[in-house]
């Protein structure tokens, strides 16, 4: 049974991180990062050249991050983080639906969390990291 959730884990990772891979990509090599500030700025958001840097950067390398289950964690907070200043400062006042309401960014926030703290085996941490927990777990007395 691990196999088949640590498979769709995997997929799960797969979609939400090409997702923001392609968002982070547009911002820094489509749209430009002066124009993004530019963006940001016209919806309130604070400090919006610093804010359009950190936006692409963490959708770009935190969804590469998902991809390869790589800090996991560390990436479902930051992404989470920045999806919910979109909902918040961008896609709020337009409701629930799209194209410009909060259901997506919401979506990609919440998976992205999701997967950041239950991203299967299938990953970089588990390689790097699975052999680390699991002798932390053994050296844990067991409670008789």
């Amino acid at each position: 049974m691990h196999a088949v959730s640590d498979f769709f884990a995997f997929i799960g990772r797969l979609g939400i991180g090409i997702i923001l891979v392609a968002h982070g990509w547009q911002k820094l090599a489509d749209y430009g990062i002066e124009a993004v500030g530019r963006g940001f700025a016209s919806t309130g958001i604070p400090l919006p050249q610093l804010a359009a840097w950190f936006t692409a950067l963490v959708e770009l390398v935190g969804g590469a991050f998902l991809v390869l289950g790589l800090l996991l964690p560390l990436a479902g907070l930051l992404i989470a983080f920045i999806m919910a200043g979109a909902v918040f400062f961008v896609h709020l006042p337009h409701g629930l639906f799209s194209p410009e309401g909060f259901e997506l960014p919401m979506a990609i926030g919440v998976a992205a969390l999701a997967l950041g703290f239950n991203g299967g085996r299938w990953s970089l941490d588990h390689a790097l990291f699975g052999r680390l927990r699991t002798r932390r777990t053994e050296r844990v007395p067991s409670e008789s």
